[in-house]
């Protein structure tokens, strides 16, 4: 017999069934006491030894056991020997105020509760797995815990390290995506799995975005006349909302309002407007590119501005906030309007329309056509309903770009999560906002020489006066900046390679003119499309009032706590109440008195020389304000290498994603 045969033993719901005897689960439950109490004194002298004070004054401040029994809840102590930690009291205080929330409130539908807790005191390292193995200790409930989908791999392998070994739990993976064809057998396997997960009290780890799909794909079956799969779909749906009991881990970001699972219905429609939807797109964003400086210039604290070297190229113009916007619409409608030929009177009314939301379009009707009409609702959708500025506060490659992995298969911009790594199976629901946002990927990244030779070898094959068209991109440019020997279209080899690397693609890479072409021949007509209807979920469906066990969650902010779901309310605990303050009392340490204000568009050479001159050696940069964004995390490396001290710095370590998977790297002064 050893520990690990004997401690589940502990753990047996059936006491008539249990091998050991009263006084033998007290002795054992004594002898585990005395584990985690030694494991403390192993952690306590490792610290001292270390001199790693801090740790070391953490460690010793805590009582094991002061505000709780061992003997009543044996899971949390098999659970502080498995992970060699010390439950803090106010972990445990979080805990049981989770797992019995008692809510003083005049609405009798909310009693579903998320907490706030600073980052770092272990809500999902300890408080998750603590709920997870207390409430699923009763069959009476399925556990569900519920994580963004981003960070699944990690917490699964989280979760069953510290329940799948000594507490001998299984952690059930559920995932649902509409490209799943469940049939009839499947459906009533899934059914059998999670009432055999109630039974064995297994904890089911899934996302917000698999319950949500689960639900709208019982729907698309419906739709799609598949009743029976529809009503097993539908049986399961029930059953769980009887059954399942929801943690929810980072909590603000799983019910944040931004987001929503849609499912589009019906066959693909081209976008209502046609061509001439982006075309007018090209046209407002030649006019920001005008005006660009001169907004700049007027609100320098609130615009980011940087001229590009081609006189072709799109500036790098971004807003931070919505004061420079009006004078910005003021300057595009203008120009705009004065160069549509309508009549002087009809010109003022058009636009105080584009400018105004409150302006009806019944004063139109009369005096311009359908067509004409439908081209002012663009116009005022992206001016005075704000699509631009939705657009210009996005950054390039942090919130939004084109997803370079060539699985996903598509051209137009994306959501971004992070500097360079796309939301998975994310896309823009807005049709306008998808389509500038498309623009601004290519203007800003330009076109690679596979997409280039698309727009020419279409040029010189398809279009019945490629000269003339050739000479409109010509023009765009700088006369300086086209050598003598393409400035003329029958000057032009496509079958020249050297030709093409020397000259066209640095020449046409950037201009305007050329992306616009690709996007029009190659990118928006494929994949700038709508369909009839859509399919939605969102958040507020999580929290349904037909639920029969309660909703608790927690995260880092209560920032959205006036968003939440009617359904559920922020409920912290007294000692809690000062996160926020307790954040701002740390930035405020002496540690951290060390800031530097940087320019808005400073290059990352400059930040890193600030960084290698510092008076104190620094040798870790996190950049969570993705400051670095003119290279990736290699050339960042690469550089800082380049600058570093190469009698005391010899390798850099650099972070990428690749497919959801975390990869590092290591550099030698040889890379660089």
């Amino acid at each position: 017999m050893t520990p690990t045969t004997l401690i589940p033993l502990l753990q047996q719901k059936d006491s008539s069934r249990s091998l050991l005897t009263e006084d033998q689960c007290t002795i054992l439950g004594g002898i585990i006491v005395n584990w985690t109490l030694e494991q403390q004194i192993e952690r306590i002298l490792y610290f001292a030894i270390h001199k790693k004070w801090e740790d070391f004054k953490k460690e010793i401040s805590h009582t094991p056991h002061s505000i709780w029994k061992p003997s009543e809840h044996i899971s949390w102590l098999i659970l502080e020997l498995e992970m060699n930690i010390t439950i803090r009291e106010i972990q445990i205080e979080v805990a049981q105020h989770m797992i019995q929330s008692n809510i003083n409130t005049d609405d009798s539908t909310v009693r579903n509760i998320v907490m706030q807790m600073n980052m770092g005191e272990g809500k999902t390292s300890v408080i998750l797995p603590m709920l997870a193995v207390n409430l699923s200790s009763f069959n009476s409930s399925l556990v569900r815990v519920i994580i963004l989908k981003s960070l699944f791999p990690t917490n699964y392998q989280s979760l069953r390290y510290k329940l799948g070994g000594l507490l001998n739990q299984r952690i059930f993976p559920f995932a649902c995506r509409r490209d799943m064809n469940f049939n009839n057998e499947q459906t009533n396997k899934i059914f059998k799995r999670f009432q055999q997960a109630l039974c064995n009290c297994d904890v089911v780890l899934t996302s917000s975005e698999d319950i949500l799909s689960f639900d709208l794909l019982s729907i698309d079956k419906c739709r799609s006349q598949e009743f029976d799969v529809a009503r097993s779909m539908l049986t399961i749906q029930r059953w769980l909302k009887r059954y399942s009991r929801d943690i929810l881990d980072e909590s603000d970001e799983i019910l944040h309002v931004k987001y929503q699972l849609i499912y589009t219905v019906g066959g693909q429609q081209q976008v209502d407007g046609g061509s001439e939807r982006w075309k007018t797109i090209q046209t407002i964003l030649e006019l920001v590119k005008k005006h660009a400086a001169d907004i700049s210039d007027h609100f320098h604290d609130n615009v980011s501005y940087k001229a590009r070297e081609r006189k072709s190229a799109f500036p790098q113009f971004r807003l931070q906030s919505h004061e420079p916007f009006p004078l910005l619409c003021q300057k595009i409608a203008n120009d705009w309007i004065e160069n549509r030929n309508y009549r002087y009177e009809d010109k003022s009314i058009v636009l105080s329309f584009i400018l105004e939301t409150d302006s009806s379009v019944e004063c139109l009707i009369d005096k311009f056509s359908r067509f004409h009409i439908q081209l002012f609702l663009i116009v005022r959708g992206l001016l005075s309903s704000e699509v631009l500025l939705v657009a210009f506060k996005k950054r390039y490659r942090v919130n939004y770009g084109v997803n370079p992995n060539a699985s996903f298969n598509r051209l137009m911009a994306v959501p971004f999560r992070a500097k360079d790594v796309a939301l998975d199976r994310t896309e823009y629901g807005h049709p306008d906002v998808a389509l500038v946002l498309t623009h601004l990927s290519y203007y800003y990244s330009g076109l690679n020489e596979s997409q280039l030779s698309q727009c020419f070898k279409r040029l010189n094959e398809q279009e019945t006066d490629p000269a003339s068209i050739y000479d409109q991109w010509i023009l765009y440019e700088d006369e300086k900046d086209v050598p003598k020997s393409i400035r003329q279209w029958n000057g032009i080899n496509l079958k020249d390679y050297q030709q093409n690397i020397d000259y066209i693609f640095p020449t046409f890479r950037y201009n305007m003119l050329v992306i616009n072409y690709f996007l029009d021949y190659f990118v928006f007509p494929r994949e700038a499309k709508q369909f009839p209807s859509k399919l939605v979920a969102s958040a507020w469906d999580l929290s349904s009032s037909l639920r029969t066990n309660i909703i608790t969650g927690f995260s880092g902010t209560n920032d959205t706590q006036l968003l939440l779901p009617v359904h559920i309310r922020q409920d912290d605990l007294p000692e809690l109440q000062k996160t926020d303050a307790i954040v701002v009392n740390n930035l405020l340490k002496t540690e951290n008195e060390n800031y530097q204000c940087l320019p808005i568009n400073i290059a990352s050479e400059n930040i890193l020389k600030q960084i290698v001159d510092h008076q104190e050696i620094v040798n870790v940069i996190l950049d969570v304000g993705a400051l670095f964004i003119d290279g990736t995390n290699r050339d960042i490396a690469m550089k800082w290498l380049k600058l570093s001290d190469k009698n005391i710095i010899d390798y850099a370590v650099h972070i990428d994603y690749d497919e959801s998977r975390l990869m590092f790297a290591l550099l030698s002064k040889l890379h660089t």
